[in-house]
């Protein structure tokens, strides 16, 4: 029988006191700083939002990973932070009792709660790995004795709204209050939003930054200045979700507007991860993105640009997009890819284009590329057969993705044979053949019959970790039939 361990004297104080607001409340003025971190984790998870908020006002610890406690169920105490923050901030002598100088609004996924309780100059383990991990330094004129706020900034759509309500303050409050964003998420939100956000975040903090764009151009527009200061950068995603853009394609003001957003585009020189989806102005226009020549902008063409990606990239992701024969001419020639591990040209169509300058850009990355996505560029035999001899070179590969291209019976075999010395392959994802189509629907009796043998001939080749054979995108159920070590179909034929 076993013996249940009784309840510390401190875990039974810190009960009876949170059992009494008003008590806990004055207490709190007293109470030695050790007690601190556990009675917050307390006030938390008995639910008391007053104490939380007046917690959060007389702080004495430099730090409060306070995101870790939070979920999307416990809302009220995101509000009561944040109205511990304005209160704090409301209160005209800091140095009464709040010593707080971070507050860390991220989701971490680590127990940032087990730090010691610190000292009274401020010294704070978790504040000082929070900082080496997550916020570099500003410059020496904003290095003040300020409150910094740390989060992860979303749209009003992903963000709960109760931590992101502070914003309008902040902006008052730029004496006090320093807004550290490292990754930075914004869909489809309003221009007043980005105007506000733009105002009072430290730009030099964003590392991470994504765009789902649904605005008109001259929109998006307002913010292309600030790329400039985000000196620390190093991933940016851009996705265009506008269906009207083209209205505009040949007009003056637009032409403008592609020649300065990605003049400030290209001089982000710390970028390591490009991510572009549905862009339409990069049609013809990526040796000016790409470039490392140098521009005054009063030398610039509508297509000329200037200084632009300066670091080797890593990640280049160009998808569902138009691109002409000149802009792969382009890719195969630039040196910023030359050290490339991540390359994605997913929904790009290719079937026009002869892949010659692909397969000189696979060659030159041989020694470092991993990833190769090219899902639904329509790809024939012959164009597969031209990258073959560099796509066996790339030893590093451990994930490819061929779907939705149309390659036959023959080919596929050749394209697994070729891959017989890429051992790192984790995730191998292949067209089903030609054959498994009949009128241009698939046969279930043939998908069954030579997805299997393409399986064996890769097996005796090498053993294979994660492949699959699947048919195009059903335009019934949005489904794709799939081979692995068995037939899944989907949901109209089955």
């Amino acid at each position: 029988m076993s013996i249940r361990t009784p309840p510390t004297l401190e875990k039974l104080a810190r009960k009876a006191l949170l059992r009494d607001e008003g008590l806990a409340i004055s207490a709190l003025e007293d109470l030695p700083k050790m007690l601190f971190l556990p009675l917050f984790q307390e006030a938390f998870i008995c639910r008391l939002p007053n104490i939380v908020r007046v917690m959060v006002a007389a702080w004495p610890l430099p730090y409060i990973p306070v995101g870790t406690l939070m979920t999307s169920s416990n809302l009220e105490f995101s509000q009561a932070v944040v109205e511990g923050l304005r209160d704090l901030l409301r209160q005209q002598d800091h140095s009464m009792r709040g010593n707080l100088r971070i507050l860390d609004f991220r989701r971490v996924h680590r127990d940032v709660w087990t730090i010691e309780a610190g000292t009274e100059d401020g010294d704070c383990s978790a504040e000082t790995v929070s900082e080496k991990q997550a916020v570099k330094p500003p410059p020496r004129y904003e290095q003040r004795q300020r409150l910094k706020v740390i989060t992860d900034l979303y749209s009003r759509f992903t963000q709960e709204e109760e931590e992101t309500d502070f914003l309008p303050g902040a902006q008052h409050r730029k004496d006090s209050l320093q807004l550290c964003c490292v990754n930075m998420k914004i869909v489809l939100l309003s221009e007043d939003h980005v105007s506000m956000f733009r105002k009072i975040i430290g730009l030099w903090n964003i590392e991470v930054l994504e765009f789902t764009i649904d605005w008109s151009w001259s929109s998006l527009l307002r913010f292309y200045p600030y790329f400039a200061h985000m000196r620390n950068l190093h991933t940016l995603s851009l996705v265009w979700i506008n269906k009207n853009t083209f209205e505009h394609a040949y007009t003056s003001d637009y032409k403008w507007f592609v020649r300065t957003f990605i003049s400030e585009l290209s001089g982000i020189s710390s970028l390591q991860h490009l991510y572009m989806d549905g862009i339409c102005f990069l049609s013809d226009n990526m040796k000016h993105l790409l470039s490392e020549e140098k521009h005054h902008l009063s030398e610039l063409t509508l297509w000329s640009l200037p200084r632009n990606l300066k670091n080797r990239l890593e990640t280049f992701s160009v998808t569902h997009c138009q691109l002409f024969r000149s802009d792969l001419y382009h890719l195969s020639q630039c040196r910023r890819l030359c050290q490339l591990k991540h390359l994605d040209m997913s929904g790009v169509l290719l079937s026009n284009f002869c892949l010659m300058p692909l397969r000189v850009l696979l060659q030159k990355v041989a020694d470092t590329l991993e990833t190769l996505l090219l899902e639904g560029c329509g790809i024939k035999d012959s164009q597969l057969s031209v990258l073959l001899p560099a796509l066996s070179q790339c030893s590093k590969l451990t994930k490819v993705n061929f779907y939705t291209n149309d390659f036959s019976m023959n080919v596929l075999s050749d394209l697994l044979h070729h891959t017989a010395n890429l051992s790192n392959m984790a995730m191998e994802q292949y067209p089903a053949p030609q054959e498994c189509y009949e009128l241009g629907l698939v046969s279930i009796e043939r998908f069954e019959q030579f997805c299997p043998v393409l399986m064996d001939t890769l097996k005796a080749i090498r053993q294979p970790k994660s492949i699959s054979f699947a048919t195009d995108v059903c335009s019934r159920c949005s489904k794709r039939c799939v081979y692995e070590q068995e037939t899944r179909l989907c949901s109209c034929l089955q």
